[in-house]
């Protein structure tokens, strides 16, 4: 059991002394913080660990000491419960952060917040609200935890407990906290790029990814009762027809929500389609329209359907599809660090702006259209990311196999 007493650095002095504050672990192992206080041996019980009423401060004084042992104690066992190497070091520095560690601090976040309006410039709005997101964590790991972020010492030990609070303190699940540091390692190797700093030991900390799992689509009949359900809301109808935007081009929100007529292109048979730059990865693709997509292409660019913004699209839809029954019990798995959570739920509280790509790449797919031009539409490079946006049932898997076999 760890304990803290006071007591004098030179008993036997002739004049004051200091008086030293020391934490025992219980096992024999001593921290040996000195106070501010001196006095004259003569004016202190050892017995008490107090200043004596001989010694005209004693009161004051005693106070003061007492004050300085329940901080150190504090600190010491704060320290133990997160993890850290509780020693004399660490304490001064927790006791006297504007002499030791605030520099640190502010160095830390100077570089932070130069970095993140240096990306301002050159990232896409979405990826400065990653940044920013990630910010709120680092802040609210530092007051959690009781860490000083100092960019010499981001190491493994460091990662791996950023990574602890976000499973345990901020609820995010194994994906998303991948995210975010993966995020941080990279303003790190910018900081080593930069020669901002010579320690590159958070390299040394490999991210934990989630399981590859089941996201769900939008089949066949799904897509026919999108189409027939009756909406009553010009919001719901607007919606309807973004998502099936989407099922029909595979292109991210990001993308059709700012269609515009200079990206419409005919080819030699007057057969409309899109050219545009993905907005995430900059690169060009070329959509082919049919008569439904080009429809919606053009209601788009002429007000008729309305660009919404992602986070109310992701609700609508939901609503959407709830009105048009589109409600079979959808499997989910969740990871939290190593515990796994599995649940149902129904397929329409599942469906987000993505869903329409997903569905895309899938129907495509079980079409017969060959995986490697299926990826030019979607923009994707290799099939291990573009295999994430496929999702085809098992019983569809086993109608290909038998139609193969014959």
């Amino acid at each position: 059991m760890a304990t803290v007493k006071l007591y004098l650095k030179d008993k036997n002095a002739h004049k004051v002394t200091k008086v030293i504050c020391a934490v025992s672990d219980g096992r024999g192992v001593f921290i040996k913080v000195p106070t501010s206080v001196s006095v004259n041996p003569k004016h202190w019980s050892i017995k008490n660990q107090r200043i004596l009423s001989a010694n005209s401060n004693a009161v004051a004084l005693n106070q003061q000491l007492e004050k300085f042992k329940n901080r150190v104690f504090t600190i010491y066992l704060e320290a133990k419960n997160n993890g850290l190497q509780a020693n004399s070091k660490y304490i001064k520095e927790q006791l006297h952060p504007k002499e030791n560690t605030v520099t640190k601090e502010e160095q830390f976040w100077d570089v932070f917040d130069n970095y993140l309006e240096l990306k301002t410039n050159s990232l896409s709005i979405s990826s400065i609200k990653k940044i920013k997101s990630l910010r709120v964590h680092l802040k609210g790991f530092e007051e959690k935890k009781y860490i000083t972020f100092d960019l010499e010492k981001m190491d493994q030990m460091i990662f791996e407990r950023l990574q602890d609070y976000m499973y345990k303190d901020a609820d995010l699940n194994v994906q998303t906290t991948a995210k975010y540091l993966g995020l941080f390692k990279t303003f790190l190797n910018w900081c080593k790029s930069m020669k901002i700093v010579d320690n590159d030991d958070h390299k040394q900390f490999s991210l934990t990814h989630q399981p590859e799992t089941l996201k769900p689509i939008l089949d066949d009949k799904d897509i026919d009762k999108l189409r027939t359900v009756s909406l009553t809301n010009n919001y719901l109808d607007n919606a309807r027809e973004l998502l099936i935007l989407s099922t029909l081009t595979g292109l991210r929100f990001s993308d059709y929500s700012k269609i515009n007529l200079s990206q419409i292109r005919i080819d030699s048979e007057e057969r409309e389609y899109l050219v545009l730059r993905q907005t995430k990865t900059n690169e060009r693709i070329e959509v082919p329209l049919n008569s439904e997509s080009s429809r919606i292409v053009h209601d788009l660019i002429d007000g008729k359907v309305r660009a919404i913004s992602n986070q109310k699209l992701n609700q609508y839809v939901k609503e959407v599809c709830k009105l048009a029954g589109i409600d079979d019990l959808f499997e989910v798995d969740e990871f939290k660090g190593t515990q796994k959570t599995t649940y149902q739920k129904p397929k329409y509280e599942l469906i987000t702006t993505h869903t329409g790509r997903r569905t895309f790449a899938t129907r495509l797919l079980l079409k017969g259209v060959p995986t490697k031009t299926v990826m030019k539409f979607t923009g994707h490079k290799d099939e291990r990311s573009f295999s994430k946006y496929v999702n085809i049932p098992k019983e569809k898997e086993m109608d290909l196999v038998r139609i193969a076999l014959g």
